[in-house]
């Protein structure tokens, strides 16, 4: 729309005046944001990268193409395509504002081919650390499948709230720029452009109001400053005293889910959560392994020395859980993406999360996954084996966190991966049909 006000027309000068990315941004941008792959068949690999193929049959799970000499990381698959998105944010100072400025990337690769690389501007936040926000972008709106895209011209855009957020344009950034500037007062609390994953304008406006934020920031605790504007901030409360250990200890935590379920553990195990030792460990992945392993290990012995009395509530109790699961998110039954003889299906009951806590030895079952409200869980099968169990926010409807065995990835992770964002559309439409009921 025209601009309307003193500070539209303001605003909508000063964005004109800006510049478009540089051919080096860009390249930035398709380097780290967009993942480079291999597709590996019987006889030969082929870097999507550059197009380049040769001959071979290594069981290698990542390479150097010959050719540009970009590392890949191989799948070995049949398919010949790949589409590729995400969204890179550029920020400025220009005078009193902080402007933040979104980039859609998109790529479509083909194996023996050059890729097709498309990146364009689509919105723009201008804003003071006081004052209002206006927004210069693209029109945002939901096509066929609920799929959201951005369309027409820059301009004044009217910022209304949608079914999934109070702010229609506070957009998710996968990657910062390096190269980004922020006022003096942001910097001063602690914000880094290497943070990821983040709602940069929401991140901003709470950084000035958030002291433990600004203290993991500060810490370069990207990964928990991510947790902490997400649906576990109470987490990070709770937590709060075993995370300064960690800080006290310079301990960087590299997998915060995995970090706060396994804290949840030793509490309750009875450890001390002010102690390095435990809050600290050398080999994260080994200890978070050996608590899922305990945890069950209490779950058996528990019900092997329980009374037929007690044994009998605690069925009721599997019972009601069931049932307050199916109340709760029962709008998702049914939920199945298959692509070749990959399948993902949402868990239907409280019996398959622990099939998948067994079959995967981690804590989706025993950390009660299932009685979290915004998180929704479905199991990744390969030809019916289990490989992977996948949780996705509904509040963010991002991709939490996706583990095979002993939490770690499985080989098909990356084609699961790209299966559920091929498919979020289909959850969002669900969820927005389930807000129309609550309303109604």
């Amino acid at each position: 729309m025209q601009p309307r006000t003193k500070l539209q027309v303001q605003v909508k000068r000063l964005s004109d005046q800006l510049l478009n990315l540089a051919s080096d941004q860009k390249q930035w941008a398709f380097k780290n944001c967009l993942k480079h792959v291999a597709y590996r068949t019987k006889t030969k690999t082929s870097c999507l990268d550059c197009g380049h193929q040769w001959a071979g049959k290594q069981k290698i799970k990542t390479c150097r193409c010959p050719e540009c000499g970009v590392k890949l990381s191989i799948r070995d698959t049949l398919k010949k395509n790949l589409k590729q998105d995400a969204t890179v944010a550029l920020m400025h100072v220009v005078g009193d504002f902080q402007v933040n400025r979104f980039f859609e990337i998109e790529s479509s690769h083909k194996a023996g081919w050059k890729p097709e690389l498309f990146i364009r501007e689509i919105v723009q936040q201008w804003f003071t650390p006081d004052g209002k926000l206006t927004i210069v972008g693209r029109t945002q709106s939901y096509g066929n499948g609920g799929y959201g895209g951005y369309g027409g011209d820059m301009e004044i855009r009217t910022n209304l709230a949608t079914y999934y957020n109070s702010n229609k344009y506070d957009l998710y950034a996968d990657k910062i720029m390096p190269d980004s500037k922020y006022l003096p007062i942001y910097k001063r609390n602690g914000f880094s452009d290497q943070i990821e994953n983040v709602a940069l304008y929401s991140m901003l406006k709470t950084l000035l109001q958030d002291s433990k934020l600004e203290t993991l920031l500060k810490a370069k605790q990207w990964g928990l400053a991510s947790v902490r504007l997400g649906r576990r901030d109470s987490d990070i409360y709770k937590y709060w005293d075993s995370i300064k250990i960690c800080i006290r200890n310079k301990y960087i935590v590299k997998d915060p889910a995995s970090y706060l379920d396994y804290l949840q553990m030793l509490q309750d195990a009875g450890k001390d959560l002010r102690s390095p030792k435990y809050v600290c460990p050398a080999n994260f992945k080994k200890e978070h392994h050996r608590y899922v392993m305990k945890r069950e290990k209490s779950k058996l012995l528990a019900d092997a020395v329980r009374s037929r009395e007690q044994a009998e509530r605690r069925k009721l109790q599997a019972e009601q859980e069931q049932l307050d699961y199916v109340k709760e998110k029962a709008n998702f039954f049914g939920i199945v993406f298959s692509e070749g003889e990959l399948t993902i299906k949402f868990l239907e009951s409280v019996q398959e999360f622990i099939a998948e806590g067994d079959a995967h030895q981690h804590c989706v079952y025993s950390s009660s996954y299932y009685t979290r409200p915004d998180s929704l869980c479905f199991s990744a099968k390969i030809e019916g084996k289990p490989v992977e169990t996948i949780e996705l926010s509904l509040k963010t409807m991002k991709i939490v966190q996706s583990r095979g065995m002993k939490n770690d990835p499985s080989i098909y992770h990356d084609q699961i991966i790209d299966l559920m964002n091929k498919n979020i559309n289909v959850i969002r439409q669900r969820y927005k049909s389930l807000v129309k009921e609550e309303v109604a």
